[in-house]
């Protein structure tokens, strides 16, 4: 796939995924940005919180209620978001992963080809030799009898 072609999916998927969230809350994140290779996609949904997620997210409580939510709409809305996705790429991913950032204020939602996603999350600040590994999620899809898959982080 050409630079152009590679910009304009991008483009498509950020697109997608904004009016869907925009869909599913009622507001729209601030922006949208899309990574993608071969194998796997990441979302980053920046400023989907709102205004009381952000008031809520200042304590470890309040912050930990935000994350659950965040994490609760995705589980429950995944396959129709790969649904969504699937149209817009051509692409099936059965694996999926989020992780909810309530000190940036952002979502990430890593999709995958494969039915398994690991996601390391690095520490702030770029050390001079390495990267902190300060947390790992691990995600494995599953099936359900009606051929639909979900995916639970652990």
């Amino acid at each position: 796939m050409n630079h152009i072609a590679s910009e304009r999916l991008a483009r498509t998927v950020a697109h997608v995924a904004g009016s869907f969230e925009h869909v599913l809350l009622g507001r729209s994140p601030t922006s949208v940005s899309v990574v993608a290779d071969r194998n796997w996609m990441v979302i980053h949904l920046h400023g989907p919180f709102s205004a009381t997620e952000r008031m809520l997210a200042v304590d470890d409580e309040g912050a930990r209620r935000v994350r659950d939510f965040h994490h609760y709409l995705f589980d429950h809305t995944l396959d129709a978001l790969l649904r969504r996705v699937r149209r817009a790429t051509g692409v099936e991913f059965p694996g999926a992963i989020a992780h909810v950032d309530t000190q940036t204020g952002s979502v990430l939602k890593t999709l995958t080809t494969r039915p398994e996603v690991d996601l390391f999350l690095l520490g702030p600040g770029l050390p001079d030799f390495g990267v902190p590994v300060n947390d790992h999620l691990h995600a494995t899809a599953m099936t359900y009898a009606d051929g639909a898959g979900a995916a639970r982080s652990g």
